[in-house]
């Protein structure tokens, strides 16, 4: 490490600093907003203060109980290192001039695991095992012979673990476990569940508030409360069935800050509560949401050449027979997408975030691509940059992109655009200047590095034209970071969808965020990543010091599995919601999505039209992938349903809003379609705006509290409650009408219920059923 090292064993105590009894804030905040909790296992951990902080030279003193805490001599970071008996979640505490900040610090240690394996008649001379928790690296663990089995202790985090064995090479799938699960390439996994302890912990929720205070309910049994207005903590009283916590009267230094609450008790700490507070006032009216709320964000992802074609003037494909339609330009630009802002397709469909695909000046002509078949390749996506900080002409000019940002804000929307920082085109300026700035193509072994996504992570090339950027040197991480942040400059666009982000050291990202805030101007800027990848390497770039959130893929293929096929089931969901909450959080702004541009479409497993055993890209070449079962569309209104009502982001990929089909890239990047809907597609998009509007219009759907009622099979049924609003969802896979019937706990009952989606309802005071169609969705609210 570069900067020596300052041991803390003092505690400093600052009287009438440990929470506010004054009923107000610090007069003048220090740090940039709420610091997302820190979350630890059994290893030594960085805090990057400076990412927390906005000037970490004033910092006084740090003190947390559990660890071993050693802060740099520059307070730029703080070293720690959990005790055996650390609690699960502990406070650490900076002080600045007297006054207290806190940082929740949540610690869940590993479970130890012993894995064997009976090789039986196999007579293996190795076996390895190899899964998500190696990110699927071929090495993976070697195992033991003893005792006549293979074996190895894993240290694992509780979750789902798919894995494969690896016998002298050969990848199998674990004859001696009968549980697995598709690996969405159309093959199949083995599947490793560890139990999660902390399943005994406490849930709280809301239930009322009253001048200057806030009461919380609880189930279980918590034996300390942690309370956060912004970053200072506050006064509690636990009560029995109760939780008290104390307001400030005012909020010195802003109008709007947020309550967080925890709860704790041997088996671990609760779900959070995260709740609006401004003007001295719980937010109670949706109407005090503005488009500045990063909870209430919907966003809407479009190809920007495949949308609409605003401007005919710019159109110019790449004029080479060798590149097929599919893979050329095709005319949609800058102009097409303000021409939908203007004739109000955008605000009548409800979303209010517009994401743009990158829209840097591409190459001139078409490429070939490294892998079989080899087949050739304009850069119409965008994701080929010959420059960085230049738009493509064949997507407009600066005065249309400038144009178009102005346009939406003033349409309530924010913008913000795909940036890739990760590598460039090999006729980009900055790599020809910098042929060293470039990772390494050749490997050791004779192989090109390409595509190698998870033992070369952090080198791998997309392609043998697009060089990837060393970030191990300086200037590289100084001359993207300000190429990025320059759009923020010149055009106000309102944050990023970070491409590739797993295959970039955390630090560029952490020094991409302090630039960006660097600027006063920049109050609003939401940052998404996109990383294929387990959830703890998700997790690692997400946080105050890096972006806000990552595409929850995790989640979103289990989504997709349960959701499209009928032999999965809504328990596969449970499972995956359970571990999304849990590396997350339960206010996190993660991505939930429909799909996406490298994703073949939802609707075209759900309609039947592609298989998961085939080559989800030669089927787009091959044969024409149309919605084959109408079915499919009902499948795919149940998918948007729970993304609308599951807490994170809510993501549309263009074309899902009416049931555009597509096989893998390109056939998933088809033409937007306006005009000519098929009665189906009217349905879906109408189901879709019901759904967005209700998003919208429902704090409880944006800070609920999350409520698992009961999964089936073929049934799953959950809550979201804010205060006195309550909505109940509910979804039947089945082709088979079905009545769901569960008893609800006191907090979720209601004395009326309303139903959003035509289901019969019946209802006594804490039974509800709900007569649910087959391949159907509802939402009821109080």
């Amino acid at each position: 490490m570069k900067n020596l090292i300052l041991s803390l064993f003092v505690v400093i105590i600052i009287p009438g600093c440990s929470t506010f009894e004054s009923n107000e804030l610090h007069k003048y905040n220090e740090m940039y907003e709420i610091a997302t909790p820190v979350f630890m296992d059994d290893n030594i951990q960085q805090v990057f203060l400076d990412g927390y902080f906005k000037d970490v030279s004033k910092i006084d003193s740090v003190l947390i109980m559990g660890y071993e805490s050693q802060l740099s001599v520059d307070k730029k970071w703080l070293s720690l290192n959990p005790n055996e008996d650390v609690e699960k979640l502990s406070k650490l505490s900076i002080w600045i001039k007297g006054d207290k900040y806190t940082i929740v610090v949540l610690n869940r240690s590993k479970i130890q695991y012993n894995f064997s394996f009976d090789a039986a008649n196999l007579s293996p001379e190795t076996v390895k095992i190899t899964g998500s928790f190696t990110n699927w690296n071929p090495e993976g663990y070697g195992l033991t012979f003893k005792n006549g089995l293979w074996q190895i202790q894993l240290s694992l985090n509780p979750g789902k673990y798919p894995y494969q064995l690896v016998i002298d090479d050969e990848w199998i799938l674990d004859p001696t476990n009968s549980i697995k699960e598709s690996n969405n390439i159309g093959g199949f996994n083995s599947v490793l569940i560890i139990e999660d302890p902390a399943q005994h912990s406490p849930k709280i929720y809301t239930k009322r508030h009253e001048k200057n205070s806030l009461i919380i309910g609880y189930d279980g049994e918590p034996e300390k409360i942690v309370a956060l207005v912004d970053n200072t903590e506050t006064t509690t009283q636990l009560t029995e069935g109760e939780i008290r916590i104390n307001l400030p009267k005012s909020l010195t230094y802003q109008s709007h800050a947020f309550i967080r609450v925890w709860a704790i008790n041997e088996h671990g700490y609760s779900n959070d509560l995260l709740i609006p507070y401004k003007d001295g006032e719980i937010i109670a009216n949706i109407d005090q949401i503005n488009r500045f709320d990063k909870h209430a964000q919907v966003l809407y992802f479009m190809l920007v050449d495949r949308f609409n074609n605003g401007n005919k003037s710019n159109d110019s494909p790449v004029d080479d027979p060798e590149i097929e339609y599919k893979a050329n330009y095709q005319g949609g630009d800058l102009a097409g997408v303000q021409a939908k802002i203007d004739d109000g397709y955008f605000e009548d469909l409800g979303v209010n975030m517009l994401w743009l695909s990158p829209i840097t000046q591409n190459p001139l002509e078409g490429f070939i691509e490294f892998p079989s078949p080899h087949r050739k390749y304009s850069g119409y996506h965008g994701y080929w940059p010959v420059t960085l900080t230049t738009i493509d002409h064949r997507f407009g000019t600066k005065q249309e992109m400038h144009s178009l940002v102005d346009r939406a804000h003033a349409s309530d929307m924010n913008l913000i655009l795909d940036f890739v920082s990760n590598h460039v085109h090999e006729q980009n300026k900055l790599i020809q200047d910098n042929p060293d700035w470039a990772t390494v193509l050749d490997l050791p072994d004779g192989n090109k590095n390409i595509r190698i996504w998870d033992e070369q992570r952090l080198t791998t090339w997309f392609d043998t034209f697009l060089p990837s950027l060393n970030f191990e040197i300086t200037e590289v991480i100084d001359q993207i970071s300000d190429s990025a942040k320059f759009w923020i400059d010149e055009y106000h666009i309102d944050g990023f969808r970070h491409d590739a982000t797993k295959h970039i050291p955390v630090e560029y990202w952490r020094t991409l965020t302090k630039k960006i805030r660097a600027d006063k101007n920049n109050d609003f800027v939401f940052q998404i990543g996109e990383t294929f990848g387990s959830r703890e390497l998700i997790r690692s770039y997400v946080g105050t010091d890096q972006l806000d959130g990552q595409f929850d893929f995790n989640l979103y293929f289990d989504l997709r599995n349960v959701f499209a096929q009928d032999s999965e089931s809504f328990l596969t969901i449970e499972q995956s919601i359970k571990e999304s909450l849990s590396y997350y959080n339960y206010h996190s702004l993660m991505g939930n999505l429909t799909g996406n541009h490298d994703l073949p479409r939802f609707i075209s497993y759900a309609g039947g039209a592609l298989n998961y055993n085939e080559d989800e890209k030669e089927a787009g070449w091959n044969r024409d992938i149309q919605v084959k079962d109408t079915i499919g569309y009902d499948k795919l209104s149940s998918l948007t349903a729970f993304i609308m009502t599951f807490p994170g982001v809510p993501v549309i990929y263009y074309g899902d809003e009416i049931g555009m089909a597509g096989a893998g890239d390109p056939d998933n990047r088809r033409m937007m379609k306006f005009v000519g809907l098929t009665k189906h597609e009217k349905d879906v998009k109408e189901k879709a705006k019901k759904l967005i509007s209700l998003r919208k219009s429902k704090l409880s759907l944006i800070y609920g509290d999350f409520f698992m009622i009961e999964s089936t099979d073929e049934t799953m049924i959950y809550a979201r409650k804010y205060f006195d609003d309550v909505c109940i969802i509910a979804f039947n896979k089945s082709k088979e009408s079905k009545s769901i019937t569960v008893t609800l706990p006191d907090y979720l009952q209601s004395k009326v219920w309303q139903s959003n989606f035509g289901h019969e309802l019946n209802y006594e005071t804490a039974e509800l059923s709900i007569q649910m169609n087959p391949y159907s969705f509802e939402i009821i609210n109080n």
